[in-house]
């Protein structure tokens, strides 16, 4: 392959002996007629005849490329796609499982749909109009991705971007992972790449994920768990990724900071309860300050001193301002009849997104 590659399909593999063959035969047959030129990276890590195979189908076909790995060189699925990634020569990188359970003529599909759109990333989607996953076995592994979807998208907005953050069968440009470290853990590759590279436009075409035709699934109860520390690892290490429920949690501790601190000064040091009110206000939004700094906005630190007298200046306005308005939405409420801790819930709905929007806009905007 020559630098003019345009598409690179990388195949992790493990124990697939039963599938190369007519995986290669349907691969070779969409590009047949096609003028474009491609490679098939296979990531191997299996102990059994599988890179045997794959050797013996190189020798007649230059377009197969084989990086093997031995021993503690099998780091699992997540690494095997980085180093295919690393290797590939192509402009675009196409993403499939090497179990027949991707339809490779969708591979043509995603590439058009990414020349012709300008997109940087093209998923194949099994939950979207025309899409469907009946190749999920067992009512169990169709609830785990339905739910592992809607829970993926709920933490992390630039998932939202598709209806399958899930999905192990799509197609990118190489070069949106240009400086990009990526460090996946378990086999969500997808997910990973939504959430670090840099990219503009996301595209989804629908597919059907095929029964397995050979050997049996591979999920495993600890690829599970790798996948719920992978999403964690993101959650702290991500800017982006879930600021709106950071905040709410920062938001949290400082109900417990303030009503700590109004228990103690009125219990212990027989407060006015007025006085005790507003300074454990005025502390649990300074707690609020500190935390958000640290945890939520850490990506958009002060470039100098007299940023960080500011933003501590606009944030307690806004947060003043944002009680103000948290109150007469509580009144609103109670004037139409709703019930005073329905008011009370609906008024701190309100206000913790004002004040979230207007601490990320006014606050911690992105430095120029």
């Amino acid at each position: 392959m020559n630098n003019k590659t345009l598409l690179s399909i990388v195949l992790p593999t493990y124990n697939e002996k039963e599938n190369i063959k007519p995986l290669l035969a349907e691969v070779n047959k969409i590009f047949f007629d096609k003028n474009y030129s491609y490679e098939i990276l296979f990531i191997d890590d299996s102990i059994d005849e599988t890179p045997n195979i794959i050797q013996k189908t190189a020798k007649k076909d230059n377009h197969i490329n084989l990086i093997h790995r031995k021993g503690k060189e099998r780091t699992g699925l997540a690494t095997a796609f980085i180093k295919g990634f690393k290797k590939a020569k192509g402009k675009y990188i196409c993403c499939l499982d090497s179990d027949l359970q991707h339809p490779p003529k969708k591979m043509i599909v995603m590439l058009e749909e990414a020349i012709v759109e300008n997109a940087d990333i093209v998923i194949a989607s099994r939950y979207t109009k025309g899409g469907s996953a009946v190749g999920l076995d067992g009512a169990y592994r169709k609830f785990i991705s339905i739910a592992l979807r809607y829970f993926v998208q709920i933490l992390f907005i630039q998932t939202r971007k598709t209806t399958d953050p899930g999905s192990g069968f799509f197609l990118f440009r190489k070069n949106i992972l240009k400086n990009v470290k990526l460090q996946p853990r378990g086999f969500k590759i997808l997910i990973e790449i939504l959430m670090r590279a840099k990219y503009s436009k996301v595209s989804q075409i629908p597919y059907t994920f095929l029964p397995r035709k050979n050997e049996e699934s591979k999920a495993t109860m600890s690829q599970g768990i790798e996948l719920l520390k992978h999403l964690w690892f993101i959650f702290t290490t991500v800017p982006e990724a879930g600021r709106f429920i950071k905040f709410c949690i920062v938001g949290g501790s400082g109900v417990i900071v303030n009503l700590g601190f109004l228990f103690v000064l009125v219990e212990y040091f027989d407060f006015n309860k007025n006085l005790a009110w507003l300074i454990s206000v005025l502390l649990s939004i300074a707690s609020n300050f500190i935390l958000n700094n640290i945890f939520t906005y850490n990506d958009r630190k002060s470039s100098s001193h007299n940023q960080s007298i500011k933003r501590i200046i606009y944030y307690y306005l806004i947060s003043l301002a944002v009680m103000i308005f948290n109150f007469a939405i509580y009144k609103f409420f109670m004037l139409l009849g709703f019930y005073y801790i329905v008011s009370a819930f609906i008024g701190i709905l309100f206000s913790t997104f004002l004040n979230f929007i207007l601490v990320t806009k006014i606050v911690w905007k992105k430095n120029k």
